[in-house]
């Protein structure tokens, strides 16, 4: 063996060896693990967007047409019924184009069964939250028609309050004292004169950033598999010439 290739087997080498094989390893998993998250991603969106497309149902007879309530979510419902202004929340450290604000949920009692549905009827700024008098914050009175986006709640640690940090179905059945349904309803139809609260955004349906992070990663690995041994190369050009 040359006196190039009995260097580069000395320890420092050799952990040097260790470290480069490691990112090589890392950085082929990291960028096949962004790819899967894309893959995820797409068929996410792909189930979104045909559930968009589906016909508006009633969202009892969605309710009772499927097991599981992941089947139903982000399928377009309609309820009708009455508000009930003494159970409203606000779903604070919300944000929509870049203004901070809340959302506001509602009970509908719904003229079906009598079962109530949390209503999230939109966004409201911040600054309209913290000046506006509960009834300007009130919802129709009356028999309404709501038409909006089936979704999820999700839980919150944070208990009970008009201020929560998420819409925990559990947590308001528990609070306002009634049988909540199982989903969330996203107002689409808001009021027109007032503009307040607005309509929510639908579910982002983009790719997300996975496929670049996954560009970057091979291109660190094609780095280290190119570049190594072209340094290792040199190394040992050089230890061989001071022979």
């Amino acid at each position: 063996m040359s006196s190039g290739g009995h260097r580069l087997l000395r320890p420092s080498w050799i952990i040097s060896h260790i470290l480069v094989l490691a990112l090589v390893v890392s950085t082929f998993t990291l960028g096949m693990w962004q790819l899967s998250r894309l893959d995820e991603r797409q068929s996410y969106n792909s189930i979104v967007a045909s559930r968009f497309e589906q016909p508006t149902e009633r969202l009892s007879d969605l309710l009772q047409s499927f097991e599981e309530e992941s089947d139903i979510l982000y399928r377009v419902a309609e309820v009708s019924g009455e508000f009930d202004p003494s159970k409203q929340i606000y779903v604070v450290n919300r944000s929509q184009n870049g203004v901070a604000g809340v959302h506001v949920v509602t009970a509908l009692e719904t003229l079906e069964n009598s079962l109530f549905v949390a209503v999230n009827r939109g966004f409201i700024p911040r600054s309209v939250y913290l000046e506006a008098s509960p009834e300007n914050l009130s919802p129709p009175t009356g028999k309404v028609d709501v038409s909006g986006l089936v979704i999820a709640g999700k839980k919150d640690d944070r208990g009970y309050g008009d201020e929560m940090a998420e819409i925990d179905l559990e947590v308001l059945s528990d609070y306002w004292q009634i049988d909540l349904a199982s989903v969330v309803l996203q107002e689409k139809e808001l009021n027109a004169v007032t503009k307040i609260p607005m309509p929510l955004p639908l579910p982002d349906l983009t790719e997300g950033p996975h496929l670049s992070y996954a560009v970057q990663w091979f291109i660190f690995m094609t780095i280290a598999l190119i570049g190594y041994p072209l340094v290792l190369r040199k190394v040992s050009k050089q230890a061989v010439q001071k022979v």
